[in-house]
């Protein structure tokens, strides 16, 4: 879902829909966010290709993009601009 939604964000982004590319990259990063949170618990009692501490990482990463894009579209600035 996440790949989906960020993959339409940046396809709106290479036209003249930039904002609404960084809103949808943004939506896709708030996915990607929420699947590695819950990943972090999966990965405590549940066998997992990553550790927790991966899994952290990764969700650091995701919320990290997420408020980078939020901010972006927040104040009005599309990708690429």
């Amino acid at each position: 879902m996440a790949g989906a939604v960020m993959t339409a964000g940046l396809i709106a982004a290479q036209t003249e829909r930039r904002l609404l590319g960084t809103w949808l990259t943004m939506v896709g990063f708030v996915f990607a966010s929420m699947w590695s949170i819950m990943s972090i618990f999966w990965a405590q009692s549940n066998p997992s290709p990553l550790e927790p501490e991966s899994w952290m990482l990764l969700s650091s990463m995701a919320v990290s993009a997420t408020v980078y894009f939020g901010y972006l579209g927040l104040y009005g600035d599309g990708l690429g601009e």
